[in-house]
């Protein structure tokens, strides 16, 4: 049962990241580079879905837990087309898979 709202409690961690303390991920940003904060993103989707998977597989809350796995994996989509992708001719953040 602790597992879904862990995986919750990551996903309302990277909503307050995303929206009111995006102040200090532009900070981060500025002062190191782009990875911290986007391994951090990386880390919260894939532990949030891993936590919905332990949640879905024991059979705790199932509706919570599919709903965390369904955000963990938008997160994870969402930290592809971000940081992944590159944008209209200019070069991913992260160049992991784009070479010039």
């Amino acid at each position: 049962m602790l597992y879904p709202f862990l995986g919750l409690i990551l996903q309302i961690i990277y909503l307050l990241l995303i929206t009111i303390f995006n102040f200090a991920r532009v900070q981060v940003m500025e002062l190191f580079s782009v990875y911290p904060i986007a391994f951090i993103e990386l880390f919260i989707g894939a532990a949030s879905f891993i936590c919905g998977l332990i949640g879905f597989i024991k059979k705790a809350n199932m509706i919570l837990s599919f709903f965390v796995m369904a955000l963990g994996i938008m997160i994870i989509f969402l930290f592809v087309f971000m940081y992944l992708l590159p944008e209209a001719g200019s070069p991913p953040p992260i160049p992991l898979f784009y070479s010039e």
